[in-house]
C-alpha cells in the first residue's frame, strides 16, 4: 500500500504543470531622424578625418623622401672627405723632402747655397 501511494504521489508530481516563464515582448524602438545640422556635421567630419589622413601620409612620405637624400648626401661628403685625406697625404709624399732629394740625385742635381733664398713673412 505504501508503495501505491508513493508511486501515485510521483506520478501527480512528475505529471503537475511546470510554470511557464513569462516572456516579455520587447520594447519597440523608434529612430529619430537626422536634422540637417547632424548630417552636414558628421559628413563635415567624415570629410576632415580623411583629409587629415591623407594629409598624414603625405608628409610621412615626405619625410622618408628627405631621409633618404640626407642619407646619400651625408655618405658622399664621408666619400669626399676620405678622399681629400688621401689626396694630402699624397701631396705630402710627393713633395717630401726625401722624394726631392732622390730626384735630383738621380738627375745629378746638386744644391748650392748661393742659389737658396730664405723668406720670412
Amino acid at each position: 500500500m505504501r508503495e501505491d501511494s508513493t508511486a501515485r504521489n510521483l506520478q501527480d508530481y512528475q505529471t503537475a504543470a511546470q510554470p511557464e516563464p513569462k516572456v516579455q515582448a520587447e520594447p519597440k524602438t523608434r529612430s529619430v531622424a537626422l536634422s540637417k545640422f547632424e548630417t552636414f556635421s558628421i559628413v563635415g567630419l567624415g570629410l576632415l578625418t580623411l583629409a587629415l589622413m591623407v594629409a598624414l601620409v603625405s608628409i610621412k612620405v615626405s619625410m622618408t623622401s628627405s631621409q633618404n637624400t640626407l642619407d646619400r648626401l651625408t655618405t658622399q661628403v664621408s666619400k669626399t672627405n676620405t678622399s681629400n685625406v688621401n689626396l694630402r697625404q699624397e701631396i705630402s709624399e710627393l713633395t717630401s723632402f726625401d722624394r726631392f732629394s732622390s730626384f735630383a740625385k738621380k738627375h745629378n742635381l746638386k744644391m748650392s747655397d748661393n742659389n737658396v733664398r730664405n723668406i720670412s713673412k
